[in-house]
């Protein structure tokens, strides 16, 4: 379970100090999909990140299980969340000049992850058997997803963050990669926090949150 727990966070723009979330708390559960909804600026990319260790709060704790990673320096952040989350962002991030096998496998090599699903195998179920040589700018925006996907199951960690997901999908392939990490993670378990703009995203979840006024809240 991570449990964010009375976090506050701010950003300085220009000469205004703006406060994102204020004395705010969260939970995801193991085994569960919550997606996380809310405007522009709310700050839920902002939940995410300090649920990722990527930034940390300047008030409260966040906790895996009895972890409090707030309380880690950058480093072991670093190395706590590369055995621990997995993720899958709306600009793909793949590496331009890996092939798409070794996209997939970079997680396992650079953090030394057992694995949850062979490479064949992951992309297989991805569909994207037989193009295991070929490189990002080969591919479309949705089989650029697909690689994403497969990457962020193939390691055995607990959990899976996405940001925006969708974000460059037409609605089919949209559609279609959600369809996928929705069988996946009936397999594995996981637990997925998503942050959205997408109605038909945050409908597949198990709970929806909205962040807005520095809080999050159920909705």
């Amino acid at each position: 379970m991570i449990r964010i727990l009375s976090v506050s966070k701010s950003f300085v723009s220009g000469n205004e100090t703006v406060q994102v979330l204020k004395d705010a708390s969260f939970f995801l559960p193991d085994s569960a999909f919550y997606a996380v909804t809310g405007p522009s600026g709310s700050g839920k990319s902002t939940l995410l990140n300090l649920a990722a260790g990527l930034i940390v709060p300047e008030s409260g704790s966040v906790f895996f299980d009895q972890t409090d990673i707030a309380a880690y320096d950058e480093d072991a952040r670093t190395r706590f969340r590369g055995k621990h989350v997995a993720f899958v962002f709306q600009q793909f991030h793949l590496v331009p000049n890996l092939t798409v096998e070794e996209n997939v496998e970079l997680p396992l090599r650079l953090n030394g992850l057992s694995r949850r699903f062979e490479t064949e195998a992951i992309l297989g179920r991805v569909g994207l058997l037989g193009k295991e040589k070929r490189y990002p700018f080969e591919l479309s925006g949705g089989e650029q997803q697909r690689v994403a996907i497969a990457r962020a199951f193939v390691g055995n960690v607990p959990y899976l963050f996405m940001d925006e997901p969708t974000g460059n999908l037409d609605k089919k392939n949209a559609d279609s990669v959600m369809d996928l990490i929705g069988e996946l993670r009936g397999e594995t378990e996981i637990s997925i926090l998503a942050i959205t703009h997408d109605d038909s995203v945050a409908a597949r979840a198990d709970k929806r949150f909205r962040v807005g006024e520095g809080k999050v809240e159920e909705v």
